[in-house]
């Protein structure tokens, strides 16, 4: 087994990838701003309108004003309270995602360089993207000893290979189509491995 670890994943850094995490931060945020005008203007059609003209007759003006300005005040206060708490909760979210993406990128370039007896992929308990790693782990597990065999199959091949070639240098007679047949051979294991 090679490279990847089994002991606890730690979260060290919140910004894994920052490209993804800064796209998946403003699609979100985005989101988050269109439900908020949206339920904004829900509030004001339903109900913060006739609100207003009902009490516009109860109190005097300057009062309304004063009470609307202290009911603004404190919405808009609300709001940039609200803010740095989503900020932290999306950035959380978005490493739920990102965190594991990095790893399955670092193990998916582990296995392009032909390497498959590598220690399962695994992910932390409230990461996302758990299926997509047991299934890199389902290919690893039946592609691993796959590529041993064929590495097996190859040495044997270049070692038959360098027998015969020792085999035909010894022979004065051997003809030309012979040497040209053991040179193919021996391009086409160069490529096979």
């Amino acid at each position: 087994m090679k490279r990847m670890s089994t002991t606890k994943i730690r979260r060290r850094q919140y910004l894994s990838d920052f490209w993804l995490q800064f796209r998946y931060f403003a699609m979100t945020f985005l989101l988050l701003l269109a439900f908020l005008g949206l339920a904004i203007w829900i509030v004001y059609v339903t109900g913060w309108s006739h609100l207003v003209e009902r009490l516009s007759q109860v109190y005097p003006q300057g009062r309304l004003l004063e009470i609307l300005r202290l009911i603004y005040f404190r919405l808009t206060l609300g709001f940039l309270l609200f803010l740095p708490a989503a900020f932290l909760l999306v950035l959380f979210l978005s490493h739920t995602i990102a965190g594991p993406l990095v790893r399955i990128k670092r193990y998916l370039r582990l296995m392009a360089r032909g390497e498959f007896d590598l220690v399962p992929l695994t992910l932390r308990r409230t990461d996302d993207l758990k299926e997509v790693a047991q299934l890199i782990n389902e290919i690893t597990s039946g592609l691993g000893p796959r590529f041993k065999e064929r590495r097996k199959l190859i040495q044997s091949l270049q070692s038959t290979v360098q027998a015969l070639r020792s085999d035909l240098s010894r022979l004065p007679s051997a003809g030309q189509e012979v040497h040209r047949k053991m040179n193919f051979l021996v391009d086409t294991l160069r490529v096979l491995e």
